[in-house]
């Protein structure tokens, strides 16, 4: 009786265990998105650089990188990544796409995005940020 209980006990382990490996590893508290997370030219609920992408880098990410900003004032941003252009950031979407979806390291203080508008820019970039 005593080798069937440990047996069950140690089945329930190896079948937590085997589970917490489907769980998306947490990266400051947010899935790291490692994954596409939309195929290209995909309809992605009608989000736009315009509608969507402008306006959350606006909130979180131009206090530090934007194109008014020189010096000490740019935090450690370094010069020339502007997201308050639409072009630089069309230039660095696969760098942005790192820093926020996958490392999630980016703002390094609050306000920051919700793990949500996180998936949600992913989502953009991967269906071509259109």
């Amino acid at each position: 009786m005593y080798h069937r209980t440990m047996w069950a006990r140690s089945l329930v382990w190896c079948a937590l265990a085997l589970a917490a490996c489907d769980d998306p590893e947490l990266v400051h508290g947010c899935p790291s998105l490692t994954e596409p997370q939309a195929a290209p030219g995909e309809p992605i609920d009608g989000d736009t650089y315009t509608s969507f992408a402008a306006p959350l880098l606006q909130q979180y990410c131009t206090r530090c990188h934007a194109t008014t900003l020189s010096g000490a004032a740019r935090s450690g941003a370094p010069v020339g990544l502007d997201w308050d252009d639409e072009a630089t950031v069309r230039q660095h979407l696969a760098a942005i796409r790192r820093t926020i979806g996958v490392r999630n390291v980016m703002p390094p203080s609050e306000p920051r995005p919700s793990c949500d508008e996180r998936h949600r820019l992913v989502r953009w970039i991967d269906a071509d940020a259109p």
